[in-house]
């Protein structure tokens, strides 16, 4: 069964999952970068070990693939979630427009 076969309800529901998908994709891209650097920050305070470590000498040790892979899934990321929304959306509006 194709999308287009669904009636509006169920149009409209699959539409407002895929927007979920791609929010809590960008949520999770936004917990990443807040999350993490808190991390490193907290694990650093706390460790009893007298040498600083902070986010600059840990991106400063990364290799060059290292650093290509993480930019690749940043790029994918942002795109599954500009896709889902966007898709979703259209969904929802398709299925606004069959109601009457």
């Amino acid at each position: 069964m194709e999308i287009d076969d669904y009636n509006p309800k169920a149009r409209e529901a699959f539409g407002k999952s895929l927007v979920d998908i791609g929010v809590s994709i960008y949520k999770g891209i936004i917990i990443l970068f807040t999350i993490v650097p808190i991390t490193v920050i907290l694990k650093t305070t706390l460790s009893n070990n007298p040498k600083d470590t902070n986010l600059i000498m840990i991106f400063g040790n990364m290799s060059v693939s290292n650093y290509v892979t993480l930019i690749v899934f940043l790029i994918a990321a942002f795109l599954a979630a500009h896709f889902f929304r966007s898709e979703g959306l259209k969904h929802i509006h398709e299925s606004e427009g069959n109601d009457s």
